[in-house]
């Protein structure tokens, strides 16, 4: 079968081989629109050869204008971050986008700040998505157990969940994950010893083993009157709402768990729209707001919404500290900048202001 595709291939490459007219000057220039070697021409010049750290310097200050003062030191920086983690994640705001050079007067230790800020934020959003997903994770089980009890049978039972036909195939997908913690995972100590000494694993400790993104799963199968009271245990949130948040925090936890560029990251699901929205009086493209529903300011007000109201208040406190030290470090690069990037409203800091949200 390989064979007779490659066959056929080659057979119409020759055909449109002989369709083409030939290239002004030779090389890829030229070829018919329908001809497979313009294809091969392009993935050519797409390709990026290997080149050493010193000629990544070189390239990078005698081809696209940026400055680096201390070779040695960005030499360095490379080895430790790579060009495509710094360059290709963080160049974007430092460039000329007619040009495809860099701005006047933009340097390597702007790119390296832009990193280490976004780095910083990274560890700090982090922090919260944990949180919120230890608070999730708690609410789940105290209610699944508080109505079904402790055994696994319960967690194990189809008929305990959503009846939506819909959610059927996310059920059993769901629950055949869960069997396999409960009966044949190894690569937790207190499982496995919960499972010789009891011969059952409650839930509240299976919960412990869930990635964020499968607890956002179990909540969106849950019936809908427990979905209704662990939402109480958030205060003002719906459940559709609920659902939503979880998608997007799920998306931004993965982010910063794998070290992605996360200043500049958005969502392909938008976060409800919320009584935040309006009091910030952000500005809306239609019927949508243009901040604060897919970017990373769509976070921070799930944040206002999912944390208790101390842990909002310390996370705001920190996040300003490290605006706060951005701001004051770099000059090429406004922090006002940022904030487009990252979905912010210039009067975010009034998200604290408002009691009924």
């Amino acid at each position: 079968m390989t064979f007779l595709v490659i066959s056929v291939i080659l057979s119409l490459a020759i055909r449109l081989q002989k369709l083409e007219k030939p290239a002004i000057g030779g090389g890829c220039r030229g070829p018919s629109p329908f001809s497979l070697s313009k294809l091969f021409c392009i993935e050519v010049h797409m390709s990026k050869p290997f080149i050493t750290y010193t000629a990544q310097i070189e390239k990078l200050k005698n081809e696209k204008n940026l400055i680096i003062t201390d070779p040695d030191l960005a030499v360095d920086v490379l080895q430790n971050i790579s060009y495509y983690s710094l360059i290709g994640g963080y160049k974007h705001p430092f460039i000329d986008i007619h040009t495809r050079k860099y701005n006047n007067g933009s340097c390597f230790e702007d790119i390296v700040a832009l990193y280490e800020f976004d780095e910083e934020l990274r560890g700090l959003f982090f922090k919260y998505l944990c949180r919120v997903e230890r608070r999730i994770r708690s609410s789940i089980s105290y209610h699944f157990c508080q109505k079904h009890g402790e055994r696994q049978e319960e967690y194990l039972n189809p008929n305990n969940y959503d009846k939506n036909p819909k959610n059927q195939n996310g059920i059993t997908k769901l629950i055949k994950m869960l069997d396999m913690m409960a009966n044949k995972n190894k690569d937790h100590e207190y499982l496995v010893y919960q499972r010789n000494k009891y011969h059952n694993i409650p839930l509240w400790v299976i919960m412990n083993t869930l990635t964020f993104g499968q607890i956002s799963k179990m909540f969106e199968f849950l019936p809908q009157n427990m979905q209704g009271a662990i939402c109480q245990d958030f205060g003002n949130v719906k459940k559709n709402e609920m659902i939503k948040y979880l998608k997007v925090l799920t998306l931004y936890r993965n982010v910063c768990a794998h070290n992605e560029r996360l200043f500049f990251y958005h969502t392909y699901i938008d976060i409800p729209d919320t009584l935040l929205h309006e009091k910030l009086s952000i500005s809306k493209n239609g019927s949508k707001y243009i901040y604060g529903k897919n970017d990373l300011f769509s976070v921070v007000i799930t944040f206002r919404y999912l944390l208790p109201k101390t842990d909002f208040l310390l996370f705001k406190k920190q996040l300003l500290h490290i605006f706060d030290r951005y701001e004051k470090q770099n000059s090429n690069l406004k922090l006002n900048d940022l904030f487009e990037y990252m979905g912010f409203p210039s009067n975010w800091k009034e998200i604290t202001k408002f009691r009924k949200i």
